[in-house]
């Protein structure tokens, strides 16, 4: 189990870089159609209200979720042809290292928004 606990980083960090590669690779012009299909497929799945488990059964609901977007993120990523697969590596390298920035955006923009929502309920509490 300690082997794992200590994997689980870089298998997550693994996992982000190939979800990103697999961003530039549906926009690539030379990525297979059924390889585009198929990301299409997994998206609309995730997406979509209907599931094979349906999500209000407790734990079981986000199991097939859970389980088939990282599967198909590295299964799908390992499908691309090496030469889309490292022209989009070396053009996500540009969007990982500004991750980090955008990330920070998107906390800032959070709290803004809890602070808009807390005081509109203050005002509604008020008056």
């Amino acid at each position: 189990m300690s082997g794992f606990v200590h994997r689980l980083p870089l298998w997550l960090k693994a996992l982000k870089d190939d979800a990103i590669v697999l961003y530039y690779a549906w926009k690539h012009p030379q990525t297979p159609a059924y390889i585009k299909g198929l990301m299409l497929a997994v998206l609309v799945y995730v997406f979509s209200p209907i599931d094979v488990i349906p999500d209000y059964l407790l734990f079981l609901g986000i199991t097939d979720d859970a389980l088939l977007l990282p599967t198909a993120v590295i299964y799908l990523s390992r499908l691309l042809p090496d030469a889309v697969r490292a022209e989009c590596y070396s053009s996500s390298l540009r969007w990982r290292n500004r991750l980090p920035w955008l990330l920070g955006l998107l906390v800032v923009a959070l709290i803004g928004w809890l602070t808009l929502c807390l005081l509109g309920i203050a005002y509604l509490v008020a008056k």
